[in-house]
């Protein structure tokens, strides 16, 4: 791999207390939207590339609203050929450590991988997440589209921070120790 020293790969996601990223519909409305903190735009500040799923992707033009995240270069992993691409969306079925290696080439800052769950399983099998930020809302849907896929096999962590914030969200962020 080509990869840059110190450009990471890096998944940045919130999830309810018992796992989920989205309730079975796909819904996210449980997600808190104002949890009194600025280590979003803290950590979007570093990011030079998005990586996330069809679905994902399907799900942010649902909020019709304007693309959330300005001119950083997003990659849609899809095995579909209905999408075109943009001046800044891209859509691809490349094997993941490729498209990483592409992305590496072109900048020097971080990877955000996106989700959805998909996506993480396929990036944490392949031992290329360097780091994990988890926001935990305060929720327990019971049910839903796990934000790690069963079989995604063991990877170990090292506890880099854990804070707390107004509306009981606690984020957790993790240093991948071992992909393996």
């Amino acid at each position: 791999m080509s990869e840059k020293a110190g450009l990471k790969k890096i998944l940045y996601i919130g999830m309810s207390l018992d796992g989920y990223i989205a309730t079975r519909s796909g819904d996210i409305d449980w997600l808190v939207e104002d949890p009194g903190y600025d280590l979003y735009e803290r950590f979007i500040e570093n990011i030079g590339s998005i990586i996330m799923g069809r679905k994902t992707y399907e799900k942010i033009l649902s909020f019709d609203i304007d693309w959330p995240y300005g001119s950083i270069p997003c990659f849609v992993l899809t095995s579909s050929d209905e999408f075109n691409d943009t001046d800044i969306v891209s859509f691809t079925n490349s094997p993941v450590d490729e498209l990483v290696d592409e992305i590496s080439s072109r900048t020097e800052k971080d990877i955000w991988i996106l989700g959805g769950g998909v996506v993480v399983s396929e990036f944490l099998t392949s031992g290329l997440i360097d780091e994990i930020i988890i926001g935990i809302m305060p929720v327990l849907l019971g049910d839903g589209i796990p934000l790690f896929q069963e079989g995604s096999g063991e990877t170990k962590l090292e506890l880099l921070d854990i804070s707390s914030y107004l509306k009981g969200m606690v984020q957790v962020h993790y240093r991948v120790v071992d992909g393996s």
